[in-house]
């Protein structure tokens, strides 16, 4: 079990340093690294799949393989795209606060489905949508960006953990759906940037898919064995890093008010936490 919590927050820790990846690689349009991110993903699952010559791996390619995997290929299309768009647009901040309402999201369909049934935990839910409405109140604009990136996401966490397939195997298929878009878009929309891409710049790109590929498999990998409330509070480390990275690096500010709302946001969480750690507690004794 230890293994599988040492997952989860070195996953956060990665995704959460990905703004520095982007803005070392230069000046590349977001669809152009989006494309990078599709072809050079399958190509280190490929190095992986070889290298490990495991029997528990059976790559088939088959129809039924391919559609089972097409509902995540899609969500993970649209998240991979939403945050390469936002980074490399300067949206850094907005794009780190879909991860600090992600485990908000996640919690908030077990209360939704009815299987929160402590009072206090559905509280502190309850108070965590609160604060993030507040908060879109007074910015008067709706966090488009975050829930853009966030959702799809949360979406795909839940199709893994429903159906609990080998998570090689099904990232396998999802990055060979994913292949053709990649390929059109490295072409058509990153065709003028081909002649530009430096010999240097050209390792860079490819090491994106060994960054997309260790996080996912970590975080989906340890979200089967660890409970999603233990999650949220590993995810906050994501969020926190991107925001300071934003922030530093990228010469963002945040208001006030909205510093509050992420504090608050992360206060609630943490106590959501304490709650299960208490009632764990109380259970074996």
């Amino acid at each position: 079990m230890f293994k599988s919590h040492f997952q989860a927050v070195l996953a956060n820790i990665i995704w959460g340093s990905l703004p520095i990846y982007f803005y070392l690689i230069g000046e590349y349009p977001p669809l152009f690294l989006l494309s990078v991110q599709m072809i050079s993903t399958f190509l280190a699952l490929l190095v992986f799949i070889f290298s490990m010559k495991s029997k528990e791996i059976k790559i088939k390619i088959k129809i039924s393989n391919l559609s089972i995997s097409l509902v995540p290929s899609i969500l993970l299309t649209l998240n991979w795209g939403g945050y390469a768009i936002a980074v490399k647009s300067g949206y850094v901040i907005e794009a780190s606060y879909a991860y600090l309402i992600l485990p908000i999201l996640l919690l908030s369909i077990n209360l939704f489905l009815g299987k929160e049934n402590d009072l206090n935990k559905k509280a502190c839910i309850l108070l965590s949508l609160i604060i993030i409405a507040a908060d879109c109140y007074i910015n008067g604009v709706f966090p488009v960006i975050g829930f853009m990136i966030a959702i799809p996401f949360v979406g795909y966490i839940l199709w893994h953990r429903k159906h609990n397939l080998h998570l090689i195997e099904s990232l396998f298929y999802e990055t060979l759906l994913m292949l053709p878009l990649g390929i059109g878009l490295y072409f058509y929309i990153g065709g003028s940037n081909i002649q530009q891409v430096r010999i240097t710049d050209m390792f860079g790109l490819l090491i994106l898919g060994v960054l997309t590929v260790i996080p996912l498999a970590l975080f989906v990998n340890s979200s089967k064995k660890v409970s999603f409330n233990i999650l949220s509070v590993y995810q906050l480390i994501s969020p926190i890093l991107g925001m300071s990275i934003g922030i530093f690096l990228y010469d963002q500010t945040l208001k006030t008010h909205t510093v509050i709302a992420y504090c608050a946001l992360i206060f609630v969480l943490i106590a959501y936490n304490i709650r299960i750690l208490k009632e764990n507690r109380n259970g074996l004794s």
